[in-house]
């Protein structure tokens, strides 16, 4: 796996931490975010960064950090601030893109 497992607070609960080089497919409830977001995603992507995308984007972001959150995953704060994990989410996006173009 890409992250470390960590005991936090009182309640024990271990809490995997996201590093630099994770692997999206290896933390399947963030994918399935990601997929089921994709076509809005994509539908945004088309606007060229007007405000309602960027808007979309940072709403998008925010709740992804909230469901690794929930999920028991966190975003290492070495690796990662805001804009890093938006980066990330639309580096996903993109890389499908462009395995759907070569598919044909």
């Amino acid at each position: 796996l890409d992250g470390t497992r960590t005991k936090s607070g009182s309640n024990k609960k271990l809490k995997l931490i996201l590093r630099r080089k994770f692997s999206w497919k290896n933390y399947p409830e963030l994918e399935e975010f990601l997929i089921a977001n994709r076509e809005e995603y994509l539908r945004h992507s088309t606007l060229n960064y007007t405000m309602q995308q960027k808007k979309y984007n940072n709403k998008l972001t925010e709740r992804m950090i909230q469901l690794a959150a929930e999920t028991g995953y966190a975003f290492d704060e070495a690796d990662f601030s805001f804009v890093t994990v938006r980066d990330r989410i639309r580096c996903y996006y993109k890389s499908y893109v462009q395995s759907m173009k070569k598919r044909g």
